[in-house]
């Protein structure tokens, strides 16, 4: 994945070989001065720009330096825009909201916003933590609330509020300080989405349905976003996360019923599914009237137990059964992104056993077939990668594998109805290469898709390094503009595990590190060099 990165000249860069730092592209180094302030460190990347801490110019502070994307920066609507809700955001002055210090422009013309830094962590790295609790995740939530009503009345609309932007910083008398961040994509209310709002495209997890068709907003749809936050506090989920693909998590904002809490979470109430599902309901009329009022209604149906399910006599000898237990509030909420699977009917078994032994027959007839390929003498192909490769597909796959698979490191792997080859790989001998990798050439981009939610729901989902969006869109900096498909970090069996797909090429592509030593920092850092 080719990079930008910046020369010794502030605010100039040049193109050299050297890994990504995520979805934008980090233009800047320690020590260069942007607008006065003195870079210090890199904090995050994001779709729409870089944070860095940085030296105030007149003052013994740090703060927080967020520089937009060159090709942002460089369109004229964009920077009229830009402006303008800076402008707002500067406004807003609580005690829950990060606070706009100053905005301005590099000599490179790169646009750049200096806000309060807030040395801390925020809430979905505190949910991938394990630290956060049904308690912490209402107080968050109740102080977020504050914040988004202050800025309502105001006729200011956050636009984007999600467990990412609201940071968690240790405050005093041992009181969690909350603040939600991001203002930068406010806009007034009432003000419908512009069609250029491509470029600042608000996280569609937790967007509500009128933002996603494009129509006027106002603070409803923030509380609709404080719901899904809530949801994803609560329950170690976004809401519809079993949809796939963008269009379908659209499709489920706007049509699908509001998720239940206690279907994920068994301290939960039917009342909370009810306050959840007001929150959450698609015509904003009909959902609360401010934030403070959802929070209230939420914490106060937290405190109900939930239905217990009809005495079931015991059997003699077995302790007695207590479904719908209520578990404490204290304890932590597990991240599981795996799908609920139903059970299946007995006549839906039977075709299931019967397809198992169809498959079982199948998959003995090729690995004879392979074993056969391999065994016949006038099978001469070989590649860098793979020992034999006949059909035109499994040659294309051999010919986009990454680099560090040394000659029989790869064999033929069986394939599903969506996949049209696919192959297991041995250790890449690169540099923090992995342990076992496997990449599936897909027949069509739907089967691409569901092959990587699949991967996906077999792990546990982690933020990529340093602080990137998992799953997230990736871009290689040659054509920044240009989505080339998702990667996702995560763990399975403790292991480090990275998936990524090539939209364009059908590929889909799953490394994992089994090294005592192995992270996922090591390993996103192979793949940055090899995607």
């Amino acid at each position: 994945m080719d990079t930008e990165t910046a020369s010794d000249t502030p605010g100039r860069t040049e193109r050299s070989a050297a890994p990504p730092v995520g979805d934008a592209v980090s233009v800047f180094e320690v020590g260069n001065l942007v607008g006065g302030y003195r870079i210090e460190r890199l904090v995050a990347t994001g779709a729409t720009g870089t944070v860095y801490v940085a030296k105030n110019p007149t003052l013994p502070r740090r703060d927080a330096l967020k520089v937009l994307n060159p090709d942002l920066s460089r369109d004229p609507a964009f920077r009229e825009r830009f402006v303008r809700e800076a402008d707002i955001a500067s406004l807003l002055n609580h005690p829950n909201i990060v606070s706009i210090h100053n905005r301005g422009e590099a000599d490179n013309g790169q646009l750049w916003i200096a806000m309060h830094y807030v040395e801390g962590t925020d809430a979905e790295a505190a949910l991938q933590a394990g630290t956060m609790t049904m308690p912490r995740a209402l107080r968050i939530v109740g102080e977020v609330a504050k914040a988004l009503d202050y800025a309502h009345q105001r006729d200011v609309v956050h636009h984007d509020v999600k467990p990412a932007n609201i940071l968690l910083a240790p405050g005093p008398f041992n009181e969690e300080q909350v603040l939600l961040s991001d203002f930068g994509v406010a806009r007034a209310a009432g003000a419908a989405e512009d069609s250029d709002d491509a470029t600042l495209a608000v996280t569609l997890a937790y967007a509500a349905p009128e933002v996603i068709t494009g129509g006027a907003v106002d603070g409803r749809a923030d509380i609709y976003s404080l719901a899904c936050t809530l949801f994803r506090l609560l329950t170690g989920k976004q809401p519809f996360y079993n949809a796939e693909g963008t269009t379908a998590l659209a499709l489920a904002h706007l049509r699908q019923p509001p998720p239940r809490t206690s279907e994920h979470l068994p301290a939960a109430s039917p009342q909370l599914d009810a306050v959840m599902a007001r929150a959450l309901a698609k015509n904003p009329a009909d959902r609360y009237g401010s934030a403070r009022e959802f929070v209230a209604a939420a914490s106060a149906a937290a405190t109900l137990t939930p239905r217990r399910a009809p005495t079931v006599p015991p059997v003699p000898g077995t302790p007695p059964r207590t479904p719908g237990f209520r578990k404490s509030f204290d304890d932590p909420i597990s991240v599981t992104p795996t799908l609920r699977r139903r059970t299946p009917a007995k006549p839906v078994l039977i075709l299931w056993a019967v397809f198992a032994v169809v498959a079982l027959t199948a998959g003995a007839l090729w690995f004879k077939l392979i074993a056969g390929w391999s065994d016949s003498p006038t099978d001469t192909s070989t590649s860098t990668s793979t020992t034999a490769v006949t059909s035109p597909a499994a040659l294309q796959l051999d010919r986009l594998l990454p680099s560090g698979y040394p000659a029989g490191t790869c064999d033929p792997a069986p394939v599903d109805g969506g996949a049209a080859a696919a192959v297991a790989c041995g250790p890449n001998v690169d540099l923090g290469g992995p342990t076992s990798s496997t990449y599936t050439l897909s027949r069509d981009l739907p089967a691409l898709r569901a092959s990587f939610t699949d991967a996906m729901n077999r792990s546990i989902a982690r933020i990529c390094p340093p602080n990137i969006q998992s799953p997230g869109p990736w871009r290689r900096n040659d054509s920044p503009d240009v989505v080339r498909g998702t990667v996702f970090c995560g763990l399975q069996g403790g292991q480090p595990v990275v998936v990524w797909t090539n939209d364009d090429k059908l590929l889909l592509s799953v490394v994992r590190a089994a090294q005592p030593a192995a992270t996922l920092e090591g390993l996103y850092t192979w793949w940055s060099s090899h995607s």
